[in-house]
């Protein structure tokens, strides 16, 4: 008990005075004032250090006994408050450790199993958290302590990174602090920003040419193909796609019924041609299997990025003109540089990059290991790292050193598929950088979700009732829809617009009096309308046809 000084994780003084003491039998570190002046050469605080350094360190024994006072003083109250607690609920109450955050994080009861790879993710912000923060218990934790953590995650990370952990930490604060604390991340995280209005990028609708031009071009892909086909027929999310069991499909009613894992509404969605011969070919090779897609359930559950990232690619490929639309090439080099042979360099260039320190550590440990050979995989068994991350480093230690560090996929027309997908995507505000200083982001106009706005567009824009269509889509208002799916481009107007407006605004032929009505179909072959009939009928109305026939 008493003063203490800290060292950082880089051996360096921590210039900040702490103080432990006790609090109705726990041991209490708090952070009391800054240090000034010059430590001794020992950083020891049994030596003395000068004038100022003497100084700060009376005013920081002041604040240590201003802090034993009140625990000493309160400290009755709150035993009688554990024991009120206790009597109320049936449990004990329990002051949990910043690093127990771990295991009583994976202790905790869950209607469905977390994947081992979520769980290592969760460690990792813990420890993480457990290590930047001078606090010893979750209920020590303090509002400012925790704005500056977030703070530096937003500086370190992209901001879906950054709310992840941040907001991964706030449950777990929620669920893991005693009865009657106040959560310190309290306001931190909100889903929608005041100063992020504007920020919103929608998916853009596909038109039916280009649906036509992303079937073909999914259509040599087994894997890829009845995706898309059932993507767009139904409106169904690419998890529902891909995880849609036998048990939902009914041919003979031509409907499939799902219960979707997002919200856990049911919808019901009429089976047309498209879909119907996808299904059947699966039916070909059911087998025992309860998906219809088994290979495709089991990369979704296990690698749910590599689905979205096979989907950013086959959009890219079909729908951006590699002439055109794909932005100019990088600045990296068109041949291949060995990273084991030009790793110093690569090394030196990347600590004079400017990047903050967490981040620059982080690239030069991914850039080590992978010039010793280690695989995506092999790094994040070793780290916790995602894979998505390690492939993060080593882009931005191409932009840097304006080399090629690694073979990249590319198409027919030589340009990497990942140049491609990133034309794909809209910059979320204009410049580089806002005045509170965050990155410039940006957001995916083309992927799998894309094809659930454009069910929802091509449905209103054919006058489908908006009642109707979120009974297909399963959303609780047609406020959603309207606001977030309900996107038509130029196409879309153009062809509905053309159809339903009078000729004398399209330009169409003039007509007088009223409007023209559709040009009639030619009449169908009355035989065969018959033969239709007779082949829909049940074995009890042909019994009954042939009952009226002989009588």
């Amino acid at each position: 008990m008493g003063l203490e000084l800290k060292k950082g994780r880089d051996g360096q003084l921590v210039m900040t005075w702490y103080g432990r003491y006790s609090d109705c039998g726990r041991r209490v570190s708090v952070a009391l004032c800054s240090v000034e002046g010059t430590p001794p050469p020992s950083m020891s605080i049994r030596d003395t250090g000068d004038a100022d350094f003497e100084k700060s360190r009376e005013i920081a024994e002041g604040l240590l006994s201003r802090h034993e006072k009140d625990a000493s003083q309160k400290g009755h109250a709150a035993h009688l408050t554990e024991r009120l607690i206790e009597a109320k609920t049936g449990r004990k109450v329990e002051y949990v450790k910043l690093s127990d955050l771990p295991a009583k994080w994976r202790g905790l009861g869950r209607e469905s199993q977390p994947t081992a790879s979520w769980l290592a993710w969760c460690d990792t912000v813990f420890k993480r958290f457990a290590e930047s923060v001078p606090s010893e218990f979750l209920h020590e934790v303090t509002p400012d302590q925790v704005s500056a953590y977030v703070a530096g995650l937003r500086a370190d990370f992209t901001r879906r990174t950054a709310n992840g952990a941040a907001s991964l930490l706030k449950s777990a604060f929620a669920r893991l602090l005693p009865p009657g604390a106040s959560n310190p991340f309290g306001n931190e995280i909100a889903r929608k920003r005041e100063e992020a209005e504007g920020d919103s990028v929608h998916r853009r609708p596909l038109t039916e040419p280009e649906l036509i031009t992303l079937f073909a071009t999914a259509r040599p892909d087994p894997f890829l193909y009845p995706l898309t086909v059932c993507a767009a027929c139904t409106g169904l999310r690419i998890g529902d796609v891909c995880q849609l069991a036998w048990k939902s499909v009914d041919l003979r009613a031509g409907v499939v019924a799902v219960r979707t894992a997002k919200t856990g509404a049911s919808v019901e969605i009429p089976i047309f041609k498209p879909l119907r011969e996808v299904l059947e070919t699966a039916l070909a090779d059911k087998g025992e299997s309860l998906y219809v897609w088994p290979e495709a359930a089991r990369m979704y559950t296990k690698n749910r990025y590599g689905i979205t990232y096979r989907g950013k690619s086959l959009f890219a490929r079909a729908l951006i003109d590699t002439t055109k639309d794909a932005p100019e090439a990088t600045a990296l080099a068109s041949e291949h540089a060995d990273l084991a042979e030009t790793l110093p360099d690569v090394l030196e260039a990347i600590r004079s990059a400017g990047f903050p320190t967490a981040k620059c550590a982080r690239i030069l440990d991914t850039l080590t290991r992978y010039a010793e050979g280690q695989s995506y995989r092999q790094i994040e068994a070793e780290t916790g790292r995602q894979r998505g991350q390690t492939s993060e480093d080593l882009h931005e230690a191409e932009k840097v050193t304006r080399l090629s560090l690694r073979q990249g996929a590319t198409i027919k027309s030589g340009r990497a598929v990942k140049e491609l997908i990133g034309a794909t995507r809209q910059k979320r505000w204009s410049g580089d950088k806002r005045e509170n200083g965050e990155k410039r982001l940006s957001a995916s106009l083309l992927g799998w979700h894309a094809l659930r706005g454009t069910w929802a567009t091509l449905a209103l824009s054919a006058g489908i009732p908006i009642e109707t269509v979120k009974l297909v889509t399963g959303h609780g208002t047609t406020n959603t829809i309207l606001k977030y799916y309900y996107n038509p481009q130029r196409g879309h107007l153009r062809t509905v617009l053309g159809d339903r407006m009078p000729d004398v605004l399209t330009g169409g032929k003039a007509t007088k009096g009223k409007r023209k009505h559709p040009v009639a179909l030619p009449a169908a072959d009355p035989m065969a309308s018959v033969v239709a009939q007779l082949q829909a009928m049940t074995a009890e109305q042909r019994a009954q046809l042939a009952a009226m026939l002989k009588a």
